[in-house]
């Protein structure tokens, strides 16, 4: 502030100064402490202030004014400045700068504010003594809406490469709020990843269409059938998609493979390619697929047959044994489930897993098989049981009963090496060592599935 600084200081009336409406630092903070100080030792350095008709408007040391006015204090030192709009901002952004009092959105307000009255972004940067770029980006995050800010409390707490990226989208909220959601967290830059692969693959597709809308392109480009499946005239014969390569190399690529007619899916962000149906061959290709789901159909029931044969098995074993087991074991068998349960595919994971254990679709007929209570009496029975010296049989009957549910005969196969799936030779092992002993065709099927996920997890090494 030194350019604006005045020699003269004056004593004035703390009922005649106010806090600068432009004022970039938006919360103060407490000043109980700073009002005992003052109170002790006085106030040490004058507040520095503008006329502002018969009363005056502090430019610096608004935390000063409001602790003085707390500790009673009725008159202070000032330097009473002479400043227009433009250098009463300035001045205010420099001395809270200097004292890295300012969120960063706070900053990024007040340079806009100060860009607004007629600074330019290389004046800016010489008075805080800051390059143009740092300028540049407060300025992209001070474009961010009110309605986006809104979006979460501590918004002026986000970082500014992070600020930054949601400037990025203006005009589109909805992408914005995401990513101010996710700020400060691990997942923001998969989010922002995501969204910038959705917006290449947008401009791909736009591009694609532009050069296959030109009139010597030589492509026929249609409309997407009504049915992409059964249309009676067009026969789904492959698509192009931004992997493909440039929408130049795209287009010759369509060349090459030369179908009856192409369409622009937007959705999917997608080429599809189409050739006119041949009846003959589409009879043929039908009564290709009719078998071949015929086939899916009965090894799906054979699984599921099983799969709830096996779930029985163990549930019924779980039922008979699990009181007898020691205190001890039941403690160590209920941390193991739970540390099994954190690669569930819900992002919440555990602690969603013990809120939702009794909701209907959740477990609660399992839990019921297990423990043996009525699916109805089951949440009463644990309101006692849980607080109970027995906790640790009703906590394994919990867990046990998550697990049944989660490979349940209609969405399980033992073939896969999705995140249930993957779950299941742990559970298995759990169960062992409680004592459950697997048949020999449990066995089988566990050994196919070991196998799957290992030559998974093999080729992804690769």
């Amino acid at each position: 502030m030194s350019s604006y600084q005045s020699n003269q200081i004056k004593l004035i009336n703390t009922s005649l100064i106010d806090p600068h409406p432009d004022n970039p630092r938006k919360n103060i903070g407490d000043v109980t402490d700073l009002a005992a100080s003052i109170k002790t030792n006085g106030l040490l350095t004058p507040l520095s202030v503008v006329p502002n008709g018969e009363r005056y408007r502090v430019i610096a040391g608004h935390r000063r004014l409001a602790a003085c006015k707390q500790a009673g204090i009725v008159a202070v030192p000032c330097f009473v400045l002479q400043l227009g709009p433009l250098q009463q901002l300035e001045a205010m952004v420099t001395e809270n700068c200097q004292r890295e009092q300012l969120t960063v959105l706070e900053e990024a307000d007040a340079i806009q504010g100060m860009l607004d009255l007629g600074a330019t972004t290389a004046s800016v940067a010489h008075r805080l003594g800051r390059s143009g770029d740092y300028v540049r980006d407060r300025v992209k995050a001070a474009s961010i809406k009110t309605e986006v800010r809104a979006s979460r409390d501590d918004f002026g707490q986000i970082s500014i490469g992070q600020l930054v990226a949601i400037a990025r989208y203006d005009g589109q909220p909805d992408r914005q709020k995401e990513l101010a959601q996710a700020a400060g967290t691990s997942n923001f830059d998969y989010i922002l990843r995501n969204i910038e692969r959705d917006d290449r693959a947008r401009q791909w597709v736009e591009s694609v269409a532009a050069l296959l809308g030109e009139p010597d392109s030589g492509i026929n480009l249609i409309p997407d059938p009504e049915k992409p499946y059964s249309d009676p005239e067009w026969r789904y014969i492959g698509c192009m998609f931004p992997s493909t390569g440039t929408p130049e190399e795209a287009i010759e690529k369509i060349r090459e493979l030369n179908p009856a007619a192409v369409s622009i899916h937007t959705v999917s962000q997608q080429v599809y390619l189409w050739t006119r149906r041949d009846k003959t061959a589409d009879a043929e290709e039908e009564a290709r697929r009719a078998a071949e789901q015929a086939e899916r159909d009965a090894r799906r029931h054979a699984l599921e047959e099983y799969a709830a044969t096996t779930a029985d098995k163990r549930m019924a074993w779980l039922h008979g044994h699990l009181h007898a087991i020691k205190r001890a074991k039941l403690i160590e068998t209920t941390a193991r489930l739970g540390l099994l349960q954190t690669i569930d595919p819900d992002p919440t994971g555990f602690t969603k897993d013990l809120h939702t254990w009794n909701d209907a679709a959740c477990a609660r007929e399992q839990f019921a098989a297990i423990a043996g209570i009525k699916p109805e009496q089951a949440l009463a029975e644990l309101h006692t049981h849980l607080d109970s010296p027995d906790w640790p049989t009703y906590a394994v009957m919990i867990l046990t009963a998550r697990f049944e549910w989660f490979i349940s005969p209609n969405d399980w196969d033992w073939s896969g090496d999705d995140n249930v799936s993957r779950r299941i030779p742990g559970y298995y092992l759990i169960l062992q060592d409680l004592g459950y002993e697997p048949s020999d065709d449990e066995t089988e099927h566990l050994d196919r599935l070991v196998a799957a996920i290992t030559e998974e997890d093999e080729e992804e090494d690769e």
